[in-house]
């Protein structure tokens, strides 16, 4: 079920000013319409770090591969692609100021069928030395979500921009301009911009999760919103 928020900006005769030498030439309704939707993810990916301190570095290294012997492991056991699952160069570097060194391995995931995660997740919260988790989730269909979402902020902007139209006894024209997101120079122009909605609110970066966390898996938010200028007779 999609939840709608909109906003609606209406100007039937705008004097031109050089203030305002964006604006058309013409009676216009400038009106945003947004639509969001709550997916399931269908895929997942888990980054992390393996850390060893020890004022032996042969020690440390020998923690962190003992690690990613029990991580290889338990991926395998859940049936994970040799290519979805990614260790990095092992890193070592001596703490400032002390003689204890710090060995670390980055170590990303991908899980493409979720029933696998809380297997996945909750044998890496039971080990000792993972730390820096991120997560991130996906629908397989992405684009087809992000493409409906779209359509539907199209209609929502033209359902309440027929409904303005009618209310000042006027039709509703062609579209003469349309984007996603704010039309920011045509808004600034007016004083009427608003820069606090996020027009596409799943572009973000993986989640920093705590280790006890990371077996949590929630429904994703996907929000769209398209600004749209609409010429009226």
């Amino acid at each position: 079920m999609l939840k709608k928020s909109i906003l609606l900006l209406a100007f039937l005769f705008v004097p031109l000013a050089a203030s305002a030498s964006q604006l058309p030439e013409y009676p216009f309704i400038h009106i945003t319409g947004s639509a969001m939707q709550f997916v399931p993810p269908d895929l997942g990916e888990l980054d992390f770090e393996i850390v060893a301190t020890n004022a032996d570095p042969a020690q440390a290294r020998a923690t962190v591969d003992e690690r990613i012997a029990q991580i290889q492991a338990l991926v395998q056991e859940q049936g994970l692609p040799a290519e979805d699952v990614m260790l990095r160069d092992v890193r070592q570097s001596i703490k400032e100021g002390s003689q204890v060194y710090d060995v670390r391995c980055s170590v990303h995931l991908n899980v493409r069928d979720l029933s696998k995660w809380q297997a996945i997740a909750g044998g890496l919260v039971g080990m000792e030395n993972l730390d820096n988790f991120a997560t991130d989730f996906a629908p397989a269909d992405k684009e087809q979500v992000e493409m409906e979402l779209t359509n539907a902020a199209i209609k929502d902007a033209r359902k309440h921009a027929e409904a303005m139209a009618a209310g000042f006894g006027r039709k509703l024209g062609p579209v003469t301009g349309v984007s996603t997101g704010a039309l920011k120079n045509l808004s600034n122009a007016m004083g009427l911009f608003a820069s606090d909605f996020t027009n596409r609110s799943r572009a973000g970066s993986p989640k920093r999760m705590e280790k006890p966390n990371i077996a949590s898996v929630a429904a994703l938010r996907f929000a769209v919103q398209v600004d749209v200028i609409f010429r009226i007779k």
